[in-house]
């Protein structure tokens, strides 16, 4: 018999317990917290069996609602955050049950209620580590349940011969609804302290499955999902449909501990005004991947492909960075920053990754400004200013609610079935550039030679938008040395900036009209019953909707239904079913402003 009364006691305690402390959070964040460590008993990987670290991975999570106190150190970007974190004097480490996990039960054996048995690399696990977020527990395995023997640990649940439904049947309720993870078994070793820590469920199945869409409409509105899917269109756009960010991390460590620092978060340098140089093309290169929070945390620091590359700082780059770093690790992102490399010869300069705080499809998210002002703020946070987009429709409508935000300057944008697919075009909205992608530097696309041949080619007219190339570079095919060698083939009129830099030229020279009509879109159309309109308008600003034939005769056999999709933005249905086949045109007046949104809808059979 599950013993609900003292979940939910449970559950209210911590969840005081996690608002009560000091760690620096924007208004309305969704990622949780605690306190901030003193004493970090470090624990290396290599030292322990599988079945050994997913209790300690589950434990270490248990420990950070209340203060972390155990740390992963599994190389590579790991071992950096730790040493950032000692020298700088906010942790003392202590290596004392570096390589002994039965001590280690046994020092924080008071904060374990139970264990749950299951075996590794299975659904049973991934149900282990959720129950460990809500009952204090640890996943225990066949090999090591004489642990808890010894320690007079008891059982709670044998998860062997359980599924994804009894455990919703039994504990949706004391899930998180802003947080979600969604982790294939096989990486059950990686993000389930940051599950245990937020309470949140760890669980996966196929992204078209009903638990995934049972799971996904329980969580708010502008939630996020740690972890990654097997496919990366389908995760995101099922998780945009749903108003969810995408947080890749599936290979992330140390997530609940790291989220418990503050930290200044500072670039090193932002340039504001660049000098125009007449008959150059411009080009910014900007790599790849930066909303890939397992890979920054991880190898991007010292894997000489990227960060760890002495010849980083020859060279203008640009790099693209998750905001969710601000609070995820906020120190891990202060140190990225303060390695950055700003000298004579070039500077390595930061923008939001896909697509802001998290991985989204703009299009597919249903209400767009309340992930921008969430957005806006973690743009501050984190010292950013330019944001690069991945979306499916290179439509104003979708933009407008980024480029009004008082911190965001620019839109860096690329198609996800090709980045380039707009081949460079500019737009602005606000006065603000939307630049798209002219080339990638990928394989599959194009190599370093093949590239530096097309950009010699092009125009050197500062003063035209043909005269700049924005140059997605692929980080899993390309490194930082494929950009220098590029950067050699060129010619002499070529000229390499930081995507500040490149902003700015572009404010300065190419003819902004402003663009200060009323985005909208449309659909769909052709249509045989209702056609919607959707613009970034508030409903209290419509004046007038009308539809009219092709001889300009104002109809009467249709009707319409306005909605607000938010305080922004209103939502039209026009059911023209009872006309007649053929052409007619849509007029919409807006109240105290000279822009009338005239287009046309075709009445099908």
């Amino acid at each position: 018999m599950i013993n609900r009364r003292f979940i939910t006691l449970f559950f209210l305690f911590l969840s005081f317990k996690l608002c009560a402390q000091e760690i620096e959070r924007i208004n309305g964040s969704p990622f949780p917290y605690s306190s901030k460590p003193d004493t970090i008993y470090v624990v290396y990987d290599q030292n322990f069996l599988n079945d050994e670290v997913l209790i300690i991975q589950s434990l270490q999570g248990i420990l950070s609602k209340t203060k972390p106190s155990i740390y992963r150190d599994v190389g590579t970007g790991s071992s950096v955050w730790l040493n950032n974190i000692v020298d700088r004097g906010l942790v003392i480490p202590s290596f004392e049950y570096s390589a002994d996990i039965v001590s280690l039960l046994a020092k924080f054996k008071d904060q374990i209620n139970g264990y749950v048995l299951c075996d590794l690399h299975t659904t049973s696990s991934n149900i282990a580590i959720s129950l460990s977020g809500i009952l204090n527990s640890i996943p225990v395995t066949e090999k090591t349940i004489e642990y808890m023997k010894s320690l007079n640990i008891p059982l709670l649940f044998d998860a062997r011969d359980k599924d994804y439904s009894w455990l919703l049947e039994n504990f949706s309720e004391f899930f998180n609804k802003n947080i979600i993870i969604y982790q294939d078994t096989l990486k059950d070793l990686c993000l389930g302290d940051y599950s245990v820590f937020s309470n949140s469920i760890h669980f996966f199945d196929d992204i078209q499955s009903n638990l995934v869409d049972t799971l996904f409409k329980t969580m708010n509105k502008n939630s996020f999902l740690l972890g990654w899917g097997k496919d990366e269109f389908q995760t995101v756009n099922k998780s945009s449909l749903n108003s969810i960010s995408v947080l890749p991390s599936d290979y992330a460590y140390n997530l609940s501990v790291l989220t418990n620092f503050n930290s200044t978060i500072s670039q090193k340098k932002h340039d504001f005004e660049t000098n125009t140089i007449d008959s150059v093309h411009t080009v910014c290169f900007l790599m790849s991947d930066g909303d890939n929070i397992q890979w920054l945390l991880n190898w991007f620091i010292t894997d000489k492909r990227w960060f760890g590359n002495e010849n980083r700082g020859k060279i203008d780059i640009g790099w693209t960075i998750s905001p969710a770093l601000s609070e995820l690790a906020p120190t891990a992102m202060q140190k990225i920053y303060q390695t950055a490399s700003l000298n004579e010869f070039g500077k390595d300069y930061f923008i939001a990754g896909p697509s802001g705080t998290g991985y989204i499809y703009p299009e597919k998210f249903e209400d767009i400004e309340v992930y921008t002002k969430q957005l806006n703020q973690y743009m501050f946070k984190s010292d950013l200013k330019i944001v690069n987009l991945i979306g499916n429709n290179f439509d104003d409508f979708y933009f407008y609610s980024f480029l009004e935000k008082d911190n965001i300057e620019s839109i860096f944008y690329y198609d996800f079935s090709n980045y380039s697919k707009h081949d460079g075009e500019i737009r602005f909205i606000n006065n603000k550039p939307i630049i798209s992608a002219r080339y990638n530097l990928w394989g599959g696309f194009n190599t370093v030679k093949q590239l530096s041949q097309k950009i010699n080619s092009l125009d050197i007219n500062p003063k035209s938008s043909s005269g700049y190339s924005l140059i997605p570079v692929h980080n899993w095919s390309n490194s930082v040395d494929s950009i220098l060698l590029c950067s050699q083939l060129f010619n002499n009129n070529i000229r390499i900036v930081s995507p500040d830099k490149f902003v700015n030229l572009i404010e300065e020279n190419i003819q902004n009209s402003g663009n200060q009509s009323v985005p909208y879109i449309t659909y769909p159309n052709p249509t045989n019953k209702t056609f919607y309109i959707e613009l970034r308008y508030p409903l209290s600003e419509i004046e007038s909707i009308e539809v009219y034939d092709l001889n300009g005769v104002k109809q009467h056999g249709y009707t319409k239904e306005v909605k607000s999709i938010n305080e922004k933005a209103t939502k039209i249905e026009i059911d023209i079913s009872q006309l007649d086949f053929g052409m007619f045109f849509f007029k919409i007046r807006i109240k105290h402003n000279k822009n009338v949104i005239i287009d046309k809808i075709l009445r099908s059979l």
